[in-house]
């Protein structure tokens, strides 16, 4: 069994790129400081914020998710600014850390990997540390398949007198997340997860109380300022040369995602995550996010007993040509991942879990004669 145009590619991203996207990044270039250059970057954004539901800004710049962790953080803060940061997996203590490295005063409100951040044990460390200038949410932790519940978690720091700076690489274009409504700050993402893009675009919904904030921030910047990238678009351009080829396929994966519909494309991501959980569940896996809050667009199981992480990947790989993932830090050979986000559906889905079936029969057809004989 094959799966042709990347649909193989199951693992947490770099996810599979949608036909229009491929075809849109073959386009020639333009001069990037033109009308054509205008147009594109005009349309473009407009989609991006009834994506992110937003009556403020988006903006794209050359990077990863990861860059909009320091983007956000030398725009709206000063260093020794106290921020409160949710830890419930790996990239939750990569963004405090960073804050850490900027010398910010972090409060990690922690929790065991596989766990949420609750609202109440949230808004207790938000309590006992007094007033705060932002907090950092994971609102989709990939490492471990958890979703935290952002609008909670936002309500309670937004009432705490915080910005809300929220790291949705992997939530983005795949789960709900409203901008507005939620009262967020400065929402992060990269292109290579549900946007269905190559990696490379860093893109940052930035409300207008972040853009006040970051006309008082006390970081020195130049790439990452927010002011001149405000300044370049309202112009129809970009502070420096852009990754035209990028921006061709964000445009045209926008469009994907409206056709569809924003909320029906959350709807697709409620359903495949529920399909995947279910699916493992019957193989006797064990989930390892707290079904409560398991994620849609990434599922975190445990292989089966007695064997790795690395084992499993392996034997699907051989069977099938299916990359699944294993997992990250302390549970690396503990933990596989499935990644169901963007351009995905039952098909390529259903077809990893058949695969990962016979992984797991094989690898327990060897222990079982082995206990056989034994008796």
């Amino acid at each position: 069994m094959t799966l042709d145009n990347g649909r193989w590619l199951r693992i947490p991203g770099p996810t599979p790129l949608h036909p229009r996207v491929v075809a849109a990044m073959q386009r020639e270039m333009i001069p990037h400081r033109g009308p054509a250059m205008r147009d594109l970057l005009g349309r473009m954004l407009a989609k991006a914020r009834q994506v992110h539901r937003t009556d403020d800004h988006v903006f794209v710049w050359p990077g990863t998710g990861s860059a909009g962790w320091e983007a956000a953080i030398v725009n709206l803060l000063s260093p020794g600014d106290r921020v409160v940061a949710t830890v419930c997996g790996d990239f939750g203590e990569r963004f405090a850390s960073l804050g850490e490295r900027f010398g910010l005063s972090v409060t990690r409100v922690t929790v065991p990997w596989g766990q949420a951040v609750t609202p109440e044990f949230f808004a207790a460390t938000l309590g006992s540390v007094g007033a705060v200038k932002a907090v950092f949410i994971t609102h989709n932790e990939t490492s471990t398949g958890v979703t935290n519940p952002l609008p909670e978690l936002a309500r309670i720091a937004r009432d705490a007198g915080g910005m809300v700076i929220v790291d949705a690489v992997s939530s983005a274009a795949g789960l709900p997340l409203e901008m507005d409504v939620w009262g967020l700050d400065w929402v992060i993402s990269g292109s290579q997860k549900a946007w269905m893009c190559p990696p490379g675009l860093m893109i940052a919904g930035v409300s207008a109380r972040a853009m006040d904030a970051a006309a008082e921030s006390g970081y020195p910047r130049f790439f990452w300022d927010v002011r001149s990238m405000l300044k370049s678009t309202a112009a129809g351009s970009t502070p420096s040369t852009p990754p035209l080829s990028l921006l061709y396929a964000f445009d045209a994966a926008l469009d994907v995602i409206l056709e569809e519909g924003v909320e029906q494309v959350w709807q697709r991501h409620a359903t495949l995550g529920e399909r995947v959980r279910e699916g493992i569940a019957a193989l006797g896996l064990a989930l390892f996010a707290d079904s409560r809050f398991a994620s849609d667009t990434v599922t975190a199981f445990q292989p089966a007993l007695g064997m790795s992480a690395a084992e499993l990947r392996e034997l699907v790989r051989a069977d099938s040509g299916i990359e699944i993932a294993v997992g990250q830090g302390e549970f690396a050979d503990r933990v596989n991942r499935i990644g169901h986000m963007g351009w995905t559906d039952t098909p390529e889905l259903d077809a990893t879990l058949a695969s990962l079936a016979r992984g797991v029969d094989a690898s327990l057809t060897p222990k079982l004669e082995s206990a056989r004989l034994r008796a």
